[in-house]
């Protein structure tokens, strides 16, 4: 028998293979799953969505293939992985940034609630502010003062409007009172290239991201401040930006979210799975040695976030005086 769309939204338990009896229909997932990836490969986001994938894929017993769509801050991405069939083979890593989209574009492809439903946060993520070793920066006191006498010889690289970086960049300049332009491009890779080239002078580099220990190491760039409230393991000796900033806090997440009409039996069962992948001890250690912090999120609590950070940014971007684009 034929499965439809609408027979596997209803079919439930039954539909997915999860029941007993001979009525039972294939087991989900009978075909290949794809996952979007919304940022272009080498970022923080397409770093743990490839090694959560692999081991996934293992476990659902289907190949999962990584589909890197950049562009428009993620909304290329989120808007196909939105309007994708409610089927389970369709699955989307999902950021801040569709909390933070909404109020830095006028004209949104989807709507961050109603259109997805969540299904685990993968990682939660802070950054780390790096500069060029060619302005001579040592600290976030000094780069502000660097800022305010050369206001138009500053600029900063991000990955894409709307991601952390910008925001995070965006916020301090607001808190200091200084301007920074900011160079926006496709991906973090270039960004760091074009840092490295003394295009621009500074960025905000996700944990989890672009591996940049050797750059640190040669001198090349300089870490002053990371954006958590708290400092991080990897770098203890780098301080917050709240220290010198009271207040100031960006931190972000990596989702894992699937069509909004998706049967609650398989985002339990992706919910479960990502569950199982995120405790094996080599997943665990590949992802925290780069001072990101597991997540544990159900389903319910995951959409509790997303409205809490679409309430959080709207402010936070409203007093920076962004607009939307």
């Amino acid at each position: 028998m034929r499965i439809t769309r609408r027979s596997l939204a209803a079919g439930g338990l039954a539909a997915l293979g999860l029941a007993g009896g001979a009525a039972a229909q294939p087991a989900w997932p009978s075909r290949p799953i794809t996952l979007i990836m919304p940022f272009a490969a080498g970022g923080g986001s397409d770093f743990v969505s490839r090694i959560v994938a692999q081991r996934l894929a293992l476990r659902l017993g289907q190949p999962i293939t990584v589909d890197n769509r950049g562009g428009a801050g993620g909304n290329i991405g989120f808007a196909a992985g939105a309007r994708a069939a409610p089927d389970g083979l369709t699955l989307t890593t999902v950021t801040q940034n569709i909390t933070v989209n909404p109020f830095m574009y006028r004209d949104m492809p989807f709507d961050p609630v109603r259109d997805f439903a969540p299904v685990t946060i993968m990682t939660e993520v802070g950054s780390v502010l790096v500069v060029s070793s060619r302005i001579p920066v040592r600290n976030l006191a000094e780069l502000i003062a660097f800022a305010r006498t050369n206001p138009s010889g500053l600029t900063a690289g991000n990955g894409g409007i709307g991601g952390q970086a910008q925001l995070s960049i965006d916020l301090l300049a607001s808190m200091a009172g200084v301007q920074i332009t900011q160079a926006t491009y496709r991906g973090e890779g270039p960004v760091m290239s074009d840092l490295l080239a003394g295009q621009v002078q500074l960025t905000v580099q996700g944990f989890g991201g672009l591996d940049i220990d050797a750059h640190l190491r040669s001198g090349a760039l300089r870490a002053i401040a990371v954006t958590s409230d708290v400092r991080s393991p990897l770098l203890p000796d780098v301080p917050t930006i709240a220290e010198t900033l009271p207040g100031y806090r960006i931190v972000g997440w990596y989702g894992i979210a699937v069509p909004a009409a998706t049967p609650r039996p398989i985002v339990q069962r992706l919910h479960d799975e990502i569950k199982a992948v995120l405790a094996e001890p080599e997943v665990a250690q590949r992802l925290t040695a780069r001072g990101l912090v597991l997540g544990n999120h159900t389903p319910e609590q995951f959409a509790a976030v997303i409205r809490a950070d679409l309430d959080r940014y709207r402010g936070i971007i409203a007093a920076a005086g962004i607009q939307p684009q």
